[in-house]
């Protein structure tokens, strides 16, 4: 299959690097780019630890995370974990289910004040019993000007994925901006959220059972083995 991938770079070739492990076609469309911000938590005095859910805060963050403390990091992904070890940040742990998953982790570990350091359009603060999070924004996503080809790429590739809410919205808008069929476009999510985000009226949505590329692909894989045996 050919899969059009529309998130910025890194990330991009990350996840067109799994699509080919697993025999896809993968073609690379960013509609963003990140761009960093300064953090402006000097310190980190106060919180017990410090939770970040993606491998472009880590790079926005680098050098608070490398030279600022001794607090334990949590990471949502292994994207995320392996962006801390090659600026030999430990990591406490690693979770693959989600943000508000993790939090209870760094709850259960005796962590009860957090210091979040994401994206401008990260997802809903957990909201956790005796654990409390102050949300740093370290970079954001800026869209980019609309590829000339862009319909063309969306009308020969077999589904888009769409890795954040943004990223959904964004898209959507430009399909009915340049008169594209919904109906003729599957998208692929991480999330239901990032789903719904998108909107209705698309040929079919496949929600990964967990927000990571493996998930995502597995999910893929039974959609379309369950659409085959349909026919």
């Amino acid at each position: 299959m050919k899969l059009l991938i529309i998130r910025p770079q890194p990330g991009a070739d990350s996840t067109a690097h799994r699509l080919r492990a697993a025999g896809h076609a993968a073609c690379l469309m960013p509609l963003f780019v990140i761009e960093h911000l300064p953090v402006q938590r000097v310190l980190a005095e106060g919180y017990d630890a410090i939770l970040l859910t993606s491998g472009n805060a880590v790079r926005a963050a680098a050098d608070y995370l490398t030279g600022v403390h001794n607090l334990p990091t949590y990471a949502v992904g292994s994207a995320t974990a392996s962006a801390l070890h090659k600026l030999s940040v430990p990591v406490a742990k690693t979770g693959s289910e989600g943000v508000e998953a993790l939090v209870r982790v760094a709850g259960a570990d005796g962590h009860k004040r957090l210091l979040w350091l994401a994206g401008e359009d990260h997802t809903a603060i957990p909201q956790l019993n005796g654990v409390s999070i102050d949300v740093e924004t370290v970079y954001r996503s800026a869209a980019v000007s609309t590829p000339d080809d862009f319909a063309s790429k969306v009308a020969q590739s077999d589904l888009v994925i769409l890795h954040s809410s943004r990223a959904a919205m964004h898209f959507a808008g430009l399909c009915d901006a340049l008169e594209l069929h919904r109906g003729a476009i599957t998208l692929a999510t991480f999330s239901t959220a990032i789903a719904l985000s998108a909107g209705v009226g698309w040929a079919s949505m496949i929600v990964a059972d967990t927000p990571n590329d493996a998930a995502l692909l597995d999910t893929i894989k039974r959609h379309f083995e369950m659409a085959h045996c349909a026919s």
